[in-house]
C-alpha cells in the first residue's frame, strides 16, 4: 500500500468516526451539547428566564435549584441560534466548593491547570479540567460564589 492510500484510508476512517461518533454529554448526564433551550428544560425539570442585557441575548438562568443533592444558586446556560448548547455554568455556594471539587478530582484526575490571581487585594482561585469532550474551569473568589463553567472542548487531544 502506497503513502497516498495511506493518507486516505486514515482521513476515511477519521470522517466515519466523526459521522458515527455518540453525542458528548455536557457535564449533566443526559444533556449533550447542541441541545436546544426546550430539550434541556424538559431533561431538568426547570424553567429558564433569558437574562435581559444586550451582551447576555444568549444567555439564560434560573435560580434556587437542586442539581446532585447540592443547592444551586444560580444555573446559567448559553445557547446559540445554530449551535444549541455551548456554555454552563453553577453558581454554588462556597461551603459546597470543597466536595464540589474533590468530586471533579475523583471523576477527571488532578486538574490539568491551578491559579491564584490577586487583584485589588481579593485573592481568586481557578482549577482547570480537561476531559477530552468538555473544558471545566472553577473559581472560587472571597466575595462571590463558587463557579463551575463547563464549556465543549475546541481542541481534539489526539492531535496533540
Amino acid at each position: 500500500m502506497n503513502k497516498a492510500s495511506k493518507y486516505i484510508l486514515i482521513i476515511v476512517f477519521a470522517f466515519l468516526i466523526q459521522i458515527c461518533s455518540q453525542p458528548v454529554f455536557a457535564c449533566v448526564e443526559g444533556l449533550t451539547w447542541g441541545m436546544d433551550l426546550q430539550k434541556i428544560e424538559s431533561h431538568l425539570g426547570i424553567s429558564f428566564s433569558p437574562i435581559k442585557e444586550e451582551i447576555t441575548r444568549n444567555l439564560f438562568e434560573v435560580k434556587d435549584i437542586q442539581i446532585s443533592g447540592l443547592p444551586v444558586e444560580v444555573l446559567r446556560v448559553r445557547i446559540e441560534n445554530e449551535d444549541g448548547l455551548k456554555q454552563l455554568a453553577y453558581e454554588i455556594d462556597n461551603e459546597n466548593m470543597t466536595e464540589v471539587l474533590a468530586g471533579l478530582r475523583y471523576r477527571f484526575g488532578p486538574p490539568v491547570g491551578t491559579s491564584v490571581n490577586v487583584e485589588g487585594g481579593s485573592p481568586q482561585q481557578q482549577w482547570i479540567w480537561h476531559t477530552g469532550e468538555d473544558v471545566i474551569v472553577a473559581v472560587k473568589s472571597e466575595h462571590r460564589p463558587f463557579v463551575l463553567s463547563y464549556r465543549p472542548s475546541l481542541l481534539d487531544p489526539s492531535f496533540l
